[in-house]
């Protein structure tokens, strides 16, 4: 994986060329709470006829230093210099969950770097349950042995895609996905999106248990000229699970710009 000096620490990330370079402009993917940039890999594959695409492991994340944030407001400050550290000055963002609520706060920070969003299994309140909350303080602070749970995805995923979905979360530590879960959270922009008034395109799998499709069908309803997209036979872990499908909505709503 490349890597970038940013604010002096040393931040990796994925990135696949476009076969077509200076067409079109990048796509950045920000991954969700205790994620990394590997599960974006087979949809970013898919799009590179005409997209380059990066995706970023962010501080303490993956092979990324650094410790984590305590607040969606601190991630998108780091995008920011994560974008000027590569001379990215205008992009599409892409989030998933967490990175979902990033990529909502940024383009209200900075509206101008954005041509369109992609807002994957999230929403514009992530308020997380108080007994998920506290069995991950628990686990982050040594009270209980660090266990995967496969909440995120749907009852008819291939136990081949869990496991690949575990190994992932196993990248990142226990403190710094509490402290995630604690930004999550905090986050509630829900009397702010009319701020959002960008090309966006709203993701979400059919049977998402922890971002369900009400979620989503409140973005739509609140960002003016939204478009919605539901995958069946997925849940919130759609980038994993139906990297295929995803990636030709994304397609087909940047085709339609």
């Amino acid at each position: 994986m490349p890597q970038v000096i940013v604010k002096g620490s040393k931040i990796h990330y994925l990135e696949f060329i476009s076969r077509k370079p200076g067409r079109n402009l990048p796509i950045v993917f920000i991954h969700g709470s205790g994620g990394n940039a590997g599960p974006w890999q087979k949809v970013m594959e898919g799009l590179t006829e005409d997209y380059t695409s990066l995706a970023v492991d962010l501080p303490g994340h993956g092979g990324s230093d650094g410790e984590g944030m305590k607040s969606i407001a601190e991630y998108s400050n780091f995008m920011k210099d994560f974008l000027d550290a590569l001379g990215i000055e205008r992009a599409i963002l892409g989030g998933h969950s967490m990175g979902g609520a990033i990529g909502q706060d940024f383009f209200i920070r900075y509206p101008r770097i954005l041509k369109a969003l992609l807002l994957i299994g999230t929403g514009a309140r992530l308020r997380v349950l108080p007994e998920a909350l506290e069995m991950n303080r628990q686990m982050a602070f040594g009270e209980i042995p660090s266990k995967f749970y496969p909440w995120g995805f749907a009852e008819s995923t291939s136990s081949e895609i869990i496991a690949e979905g575990e190994r992932e979360w196993a990248k990142t530590s226990p403190q710094v996905r509490y402290y995630d879960f604690l930004a999550c959270d905090q986050f509630d922009i829900m009397g702010e999106m009319e701020k959002i008034r960008v090309p966006t395109l709203i993701v979400c799998g059919k049977e998402d248990r922890l971002t369900p499709v009400k979620y989503s069908d409140f973005l739509k309803k609140n960002i003016a000229g939204s478009r919605i997209e539901i995958i069946e036979g997925a849940g919130h872990m759609v980038m994993l699970e139906a990297p295929q499908t995803l990636g030709e909505k994304i397609l087909n709503f940047l085709e339609s710009l």
